[in-house]
């Protein structure tokens, strides 16, 4: 698996071959004064990002639960989209997945346990190894998948801070409105597509040997993850 070490507020990660790319990317949002990690460098073996203060992983959840935070969500995504429209990667980009392009840099992986809350609201995005151009509504349905939520599973849900079913027509709608989102989309159409996108992108990425991916792999999330998706289209009733 990968080792993450924090030594007195750097973050110390495994060099890929995006992180050059990646580094840029953080430099530019960075320099926009937008709330992700300042880049510090890398050398052969790791990569150097400053730590951002919060609440983030497995504490995040809980700030995620009112509509404040779901609504807070998307208008950071928002703010880190507009900033990147006029970002030119270098000539020698290298993305961690295949992608179609797009008029933004999606991060990939916009789920709560990546952004940094205070007081039930994300005021920092980070770990942008799936960063990629692409469209926004790539990352807009990616997140909500997480924050409708996209599952039913009583457990789960009580893990992510609900105690009671939570409304998601009117989260899916208040990240909507955070973000601005005005076009129609079919929601849950485009939150299983996304899941599917996503399920693929751990694939290639663990047969390539890249870590945590190939783990998912051995232990056959990628199947698990592909049987949850009838399920996660019938939560589309509800929106």
């Amino acid at each position: 698996m990968r080792r993450i070490e924090i030594v007195d507020g750097v973050v110390r990660r495994p060099v890929k071959e995006w992180t050059p790319t990646v580094q840029a990317l953080l430099a530019h949002l960075y320099g926009r004064g937008l709330p992700v990690p300042e880049p510090l460098g890398y050398d052969d073996r790791q990569e150097f990002v400053r730590l951002l203060e919060g609440d983030a992983g497995q504490d995040a959840w809980p700030h995620q639960v009112d509509l404040g935070g779901v609504r807070s969500a998307g208008e950071l995504l928002r703010a880190v989209h507009d900033a990147t429209r006029d970002w030119q990667p270098p000539a020698d980009a290298v993305w961690s997945v295949p992608h179609q392009g797009g008029p933004v840099i999606c991060h990939g992986d916009p789920q709560p346990a990546n952004l940094v809350w205070r007081d039930g609201r994300a005021i920092g995005l980070f770990d942008w190894d799936a960063a990629r151009p692409g469209e926004p509504l790539d990352d807009i349905a990616y997140g909500l998948i997480w924050l409708t939520p996209f599952t039913g599973d009583p457990a789960e849900l009580n893990r992510r801070g609900f105690t009671d079913p939570p409304d998601r027509r009117a989260r899916a709608e208040t990240f909507l409105d955070g973000y601005g989102w005005t076009e129609p989309f079919d929601i849950a159409d485009a939150a299983v597509r996304r899941h599917e996108l996503a399920i693929d992108e751990v694939v290639w990425l663990g047969e390539r040997g890249h870590q945590p991916h190939a783990g998912w792999i051995a232990d056959g999330w990628p199947a698990r993850w592909r049987e949850g998706l009838a399920a996660m289209r019938a939560l589309g009733d509800e929106l």
